[in-house]
């Protein structure tokens, strides 16, 4: 296993206690290594910790195994379900997801388009980028060993592919097919597993300072900036303000194939032999080397006879620690006759909030609430002026990743915090603003989303997302007394859900199924649950929320990645409006709505911050 531990300094001869060790692909032996940096000489077979090489016994075919070899790029990754597998591609046409340590294909397919890179996505599918193809390709390798549907991205000369966690995108480079602009990009990955659609978040294009990027990789201390190299030199390129610098030290060169840095901040970097001044030894081709440079301190490590392109810091991290989507919370709000704010304005400049929820009072007052990983749940207020108040922290547990509230007609305001491992815990705000310990009121501890409403009889509803189960609800009657949960929706692909309830005792609830669009379930007023429907059919929506005004019209805003959020009013009848964009922000991360008693609907946003 690689190490996992962050180091704290390197000597020039050796590596940092806690850095990973080093995958290179050799064309020679036709294997995946993995190298000791701590070992001088890798041309000694102590230096090689783990091999890995395409084999029939570990389940590859012959057509596949004809062309596996010099592999082009290789990644390795954590499963969400657990264990590791790396994703691995080369020129010839091989590409592969394989598990690791133990090697076996898990998906592979001979792809024709001069490989460059691969990445591993968290669903379990695959994404190419092909220089000769001009394409970026997601293949569908979750569906099965053999699965070859794919969703493709045309991109003249792409090179590099890299799967953000921090924006939920797909780093790219390439020439854009049109303009002919060396760019990098990010893409948003849509669809379905089954079937992913891929679109690029136009906000995040740049143009490189000077043409044929090669590498993109994460940097390991800040996952604001990553690694990108080019034929003329190696930058680090700023997300947040969409700059590109030159890195400090030896590692500004050209022809660069790839760039990465260790835990210790070690720089790792393979570059092609025949660029070098001398030339280096390895001849087999043009792009070739037999060394791993390190800057920072300045080293390097030579395998005799090898026929190196890329070396990987095995990691299988895009930072040092992965972390959470992030951003600054804004409001924006409608007026009772329907128009909209031109512009949000900034309520909590907290850059490190993943989620929010928000309700209303009786009193007119509005409540919102952030996660923010690692620090608990802050509340803030605004009052019926307008006027918002200082962030207060209610909960200090930092591993809760989701919140929910609704606001009874007696004043007090009850927040819903999901604490993965442990359950949905309940606090409540009393009427004079005391706030109360936190009550568990569900103990499964595989929920992933939590949603609340309050119906005008006093009573409070909680929707709770099992994946692979479907959507719960428990309610909390007017005496405080929790009910058990129920299944209102058996669909266990739903992936988040919002709640409202009208002024007439209805209850509606929104379930966001990836693929498919928004879909909206009503209990009446004898608290019976009607069939499922369709309220929104756009297939790219990531996140929902919903509030009811006074007037009885349901409004539901919907996230959709790369585009922004759309509003959508369900009339008193009961007929949709068409979807209308009230904020083109495309790096909306999380969304709330809140309905006041004058009419007016305040739409919450976190933008992320990269």
């Amino acid at each position: 296993m690689a190490l996992a531990l962050p180091g704290t300094g390197a000597s020039p001869a050796a590596a940092a206690a806690g850095d990973y060790w080093i995958a290179a692909g050799d064309d020679t032996s036709k294997q995946l290594l993995a190298f000791d940096p701590a070992v001088t000489s890798w041309s000694d077979d102590a230096a090689v910790k783990w091999r890995w090489q395409a084999t029939k016994a570990r389940g590859f075919s012959d057509a596949e195994l004809a062309v596996a070899a010099g592999y082009s790029d290789f990644k390795l990754r954590e499963r969400p379900a657990g264990g590791q597998s790396f994703a691995v591609a080369n020129g010839d046409g091989f590409a592969a997801v394989v598990s690791y340590p133990g090697g076996a294909r898990q998906w592979a397919k001979v792809v024709p388009g001069n490989l460059h890179a691969a990445e591993l996505l968290p669903d379990g599918n695959i994404a190419l980028a092909a220089s000769s193809g001009g394409w970026v390709r997601v293949y569908a390798a979750s569906q099965g060993p053999n699965a070859s549907a794919y969703g493709e991205y045309p991109l003249t000369q792409a090179h590099a592919v890299l799967w953000d966690p921090s924006i939920q995108r797909l780093w790219v480079t390439g020439q854009d097919p049109v303009s002919k602009a060396h760019i990098l990009t990010a893409l948003v990955v849509g669809g379905t597993p089954a079937a992913p659609v891929l679109r690029e978040d136009t906000g995040r294009r740049a143009v490189l300072p000077s043409a044929w990027g090669h590498d993109v990789y994460g940097y390991a201390h800040d996952p604001d900036l990553l690694w990108v190299s080019g034929n003329s030199q190696v930058w680090l390129y700023d997300k947040r303000t969409r700059t590109f610098s030159p890195p400090p030290g030896g590692a500004d060169r050209t022809f660069v194939k790839s760039v990465g840095n260790q835990p210790s901040g070690q720089v790792v970097e393979t570059r092609s032999d025949s660029a070098k001044s001398p030339p280096g030894r390895c001849v087999a081709n043009t792009w070739c080397t037999d060394t791993v440079d390190f800057y920072g301190p300045d080293t390097s490590r030579t395998r005799a006879g090898a026929v190196f392109y890329k070396a990987r810091v095995w990691s299988p991290y895009y930072s040092v620690v992965d972390r959470t989507l992030h951003g600054t919370v804004w409001d924006r709000a409608r007026t009772a006759s329907g128009a909209w704010a031109a512009t949000g304005t900034r309520i909590d400049t907290n850059p490190s909030t993943s989620e929010i929820a928000s309700a209303v009072l009786p009193d007119g007052s509005a409540h919102v609430l952030n996660v923010v990983p690692g620090s608990g749940v802050w509340h803030r207020s605004r009052a019926a002026d307008g006027t918002w108040s200082a962030a207060t922290r209610i909960d200090a547990n930092g591993s809760v990743t989701d919140v929910s509230a609704a606001a009874l007609p007696d004043g007090t305001l009850h927040v819903q915090t999901l604490l993965p491992g442990s359950g949905i815990w309940d606090r409540v705000r009393a009427a004079d603003g005391t706030w109360s310990t936190a009550t568990k009121v569900d103990t499964n501890g595989e929920l992933t989303d939590v949603a609340a409403a309050a119906l005008p009889d006093g009573t409070l509803h909680v929707m709770m997302l099992l994946p692979g189960s479907g959507v719960w609800h428990r309610i909390r009657s007017t005496g405080g007394a929790w009910a058990d949960a129920v299944k209102i929706d058996t669909n266990g692909a739903l992936s988040r859900v919002a709640a409202a309830a009208l002024p007439d005792g209805t209850l509606h609830v929104m379930m966001l199924l990836p693929g498919s669009g928004v879909w909206h379930r009503v209990r009446g007023t004898g608290g019976s649950w009607a069939a499922a429907v369709k309220a929104d059919d756009n297939r790219d929506v990531s996140g929902v929320s919903t509030a009811a005004l006074p007037d009885g019209t349901l409004h539901l805003n919907t996230i959709v990645p790369g585009s922004g959020v759309w509003h959508r009013v369900r009339a008193a009848s009961g007929a949709w409006s068409a979807a209308q964009r009230v904020d083109a922000n495309g790096s909306v991360l999380s969304v709330s709505t809140a309905g006041l008693p004058d009419g007016t609907l305040h739409l919450g946003t976190v933008p992320d911050i990269s």
